[in-house]
């Protein structure tokens, strides 16, 4: 099996899409504080659009590195980006956080805590909302090499409560995989994605089958 394949691929943003549902793992629901990606919060959306300078920093530190990039525009106003990641090995954590700061000081922050497990990792992240709201995203990861197995589960909640989830299960096979993902809304409504996906060594090609069914059908 290609190795990507027990990775997240870039046709799980269509199955959200195909189900109705939002994946704040690839893009923060509308009733979420931004912050999910980089180029999400709401600070950031007075970077500079015309003529700007940009000056960017990097500094190693005793556990990590700290990258500051400022966008200075034409009439003097700014917008700063501070990212700090802090590594410890021994515990097998990542802290990664990101704080922006817009033209008239308004922030915004999102922290993410990888915590290393027996068989894969777990991920938290909280993302903070120039308004104060808040919005948490929990991923539990776990894989068996041995049986060529990968499960994921995503848990996203926003600033009201509300919740959506996803449940992602990759199982290798003779000569490819099979993937079944699961989506879950804040309303309870849920759809699924099965991918069955075969390679021929023959004729160098792979066949995927993908089966879609959505809460409405």
């Amino acid at each position: 099996m290609d190795q990507h394949s027990l990775k997240r691929p870039a046709s799980l943003l269509l199955l959200a899409s195909a189900l109705g549902l939002t994946l704040a793992l690839d893009a923060a629901p509308a009733d979420a504080a931004p912050g999910f990606r980089d180029r999400a919060p709401a600070a950031a959306q007075h970077r500079p659009r015309g003529d700007y300078t940009r000056q960017t920093t990097r500094q190693r530190t005793e556990q990590g590195r700290v990258r500051t990039d400022r966008w200075t525009g034409a009439e003097g106003r700014s917008v700063e980006r501070r990212a700090e990641v802090a590594n410890d090995r021994e515990a097998g954590t990542r802290t990664r956080s990101v704080d922006w700061i817009g033209p008239q000081g308004d922030t915004a922050r999102r922290e993410t805590v990888t915590q290393r497990t027996e068989q894969g990792y777990t991920r938290s992240t909280t993302a903070t909302g120039r308004d104060g709201r808040t919005a948490t995203r929990e991923a539990e990861v776990a894989r068996d090499r041995e049986a060529g197995t990968r499960d994921r589960s995503v848990v996203t909640t926003g600033p009201n409560g509300r919740t959506r989830t996803l449940d992602d299960s990759v199982a290798r096979t003779e000569n490819g995989y099979i993937r079944s993902t699961t989506v879950t809304g804040p309303e309870g409504a849920t759809g699924t994605r099965d991918v069955t996906a075969s390679y021929d060594p023959e004729t160098g090609t792979w066949t995927r089958d993908v089966t879609v069914d959505r809460p409405d059908s």
